[in-house]
């Protein structure tokens, strides 16, 4: 086996650290906003347990996350960058 060095002149793989495409942005903007639901829903179910408020710190972001990635799936959409 021949050892590749880092500085081989190799061109680097542009598909490595690649944008998301728009079909990406659609599928974690529904995970997060329904794991956020359910973040939520479990909230309401544990009810008298003081780790619920960090359950709902949770739903509340994973629902904002989600918000972001619909935004960015809209953007390209619309054939914004």
């Amino acid at each position: 086996m021949d050892p590749v060095s880092s500085d081989s002149g190799a061109p680097r793989d542009s598909e490595w650290f690649r944008e998301p495409t728009r079909r990406e942005h659609g599928i974690a903007a529904s995970l997060f906003i329904a794991f956020g639901f359910f973040f939520l829903a479990l909230f309401i179910v544990t009810h008298g347990w003081w780790f619920r408020w960090v359950i709902a710190g949770l739903g509340i972001y994973s629902i904002l996350h989600g918000v972001g990635h619909a935004r960015d799936f809209v953007r390209q959409r619309r054939g914004e960058s």
